[in-house]
């Protein structure tokens, strides 16, 4: 009596402890966990394939891509025996992020079952298999998602993401050149004194402003021996030119030159290769070297090509009220010689490398992923979009390189 007394006691006092040691657990907490363990140790097959298996069936899923487009291959197993392609029916359903549902039928194809279509990428879709062996059905469903992430609005705002719907766009073929600005030869005045003699007055300097008619000197006349003014023909800038009283100014010089710089040309010399892209009338986009951005449009194009670069002169013409185009400027032009509406268009600064691809992110909802682009003709501000996005998709356009940290950070990845 006094022994089983003892005995229940220490038991008493053990049980605790042995549970800490063991990890004691109800029933409902053990079924949890083993759970999330199967989630995290996702059984594979021997092709390297997801493994399902519901009582005497097993079925191992793989996207097979080695020297071929990505197709589904399904094989069969009853007690590790691998079964006969043909005694299997196999159907597979992806549901993609947006709602698009595709629907694969596989046949046999020797030892296993494979679609004929090809599984597009990204691999990232919510699976259902439909399976049918000895006339009965079987049904799994798993999410597999690559290139995938989440991120609630107000974080994606704060981290200065922007989106946009995808849509058509202009695409503009353009050629970069390089070149200078000058005086408009045709708003220069020369101006000439009428008659040599003594400069009495000089009032005009280099970079002082005249308007047309102004007095700019007074010279004396050898003939009359009377003075008479000098006056201005145009409004502009004296760029050359001075008068110093006392001197003599013979017939038919000129003493001062005035340019009217609020309209400028600049001079560009086009490769010999691009010469037959560039017409008069072409737009032209143009750049200094001070980030200023200024619009022309070709004026002259010249017949001849320069001897030493083997290139042809194409002259613009620009609006300069605001007088920050200064003769002898350098600048760079985009000549658009082309333009045409594409289907569907992102903005380049969109575009970001990922894996072997050029991708854009895709938004729905407080979810992000991966769009692989087939891409086509591109403008600098916009690239056509031949393939891989849907018209009116929501895509990020701002600070992508985010999203894309994140889902790198995730590491997702599909089943091969």
């Amino acid at each position: 009596m006094c022994n089983q007394l003892i005995k229940s006691c220490l038991l008493v006092v053990l049980l605790p402890i042995l549970c800490l040691g063991i990890s004691c657990k109800s029933p409902d907490e053990k079924h949890h966990a083993d759970e999330e363990h199967e989630e995290a140790h996702e059984v594979k097959g021997p092709h390297g394939g997801r493994l399902l298996e519901e009582e005497n069936l097993k079925l191992e899923i793989v996207i097979f891509e080695e020297g071929t487009e990505p197709q589904y291959r399904v094989y069969g197993y009853e007690a590790e025996r691998l079964l006969p392609a043909k005694d299997l029916q196999v159907e597979i359903q992806l549901t993609r992020l947006g709602g698009e549902v595709s629907t694969f039928e596989l046949t046999p194809v020797g030892q296993f079952l494979s679609s004929e279509q090809v599984v597009t990428e990204p691999h990232s879709f919510d699976v259902k298999i439909l399976a049918k062996y000895q006339a009965k059905n079987y049904q799994w469903e798993y999410p597999s998602y690559e290139g995938r992430t989440s991120m609630p609005d107000e974080v994606a705002l704060t981290s200065g993401i922007k989106t946009e719907s995808a849509s058509n766009q202009i695409i503009r073929s353009m050629i970069n050149v390089r070149g200078k600005i000058l005086s408009s030869e045709h708003r220069i005045a020369h101006i000439v004194p009428r008659f040599s003699g003594i400069v009495k007055e000089g009032r005009k300097h280099i970079g002082d402003a005249v308007e047309k008619g102004e007095v700019l000197a007074i010279i004396e006349s050898n003939q009359s021996l009377q003075p008479y003014e000098v006056r201005s023909q145009i409004a502009g800038t004296v760029i050359n030119g001075h008068l110093i009283v006392g001197e003599f100014v013979p017939e038919n010089q000129w003493v001062y030159i005035v340019a009217d710089l609020s309209e400028v040309w600049a001079d560009f010399l086009v490769p010999i290769n691009q010469r037959n892209l560039v017409k008069k009338g072409q737009k032209v986009a143009l750049t200094t070297s001070d980030e200023g951005k200024f619009k022309g449009e070709i004026y002259y194009v010249a017949p001849y090509l320069d001897e030493k670069t083997q290139s042809q002169l194409v002259r613009v013409i620009i609006s300069n009220t605001a007088g920050l185009l200064l003769p002898g400027m350098f600048v760079t032009g985009s000549i658009k010689t082309d333009e045409q509406m594409t289907k569907l268009a992102v903005r380049n600064n969109a575009l970001q490398r990922f894996r072997d691809w050029q991708v854009v992110f895709a938004k729905h909802g407080d979810i992000y992923e991966i769009r692989p682009l087939q891409l086509g003709r591109s403008d600098g501000e916009w690239t056509e979009v031949l393939s891989g996005l849907q018209a009116s998709e929501e895509y990020v356009t701002a600070n992508a390189f985010t999203i894309k940290a994140d889902i790198l950070k995730s590491g997702a990845s599909h089943d091969h």
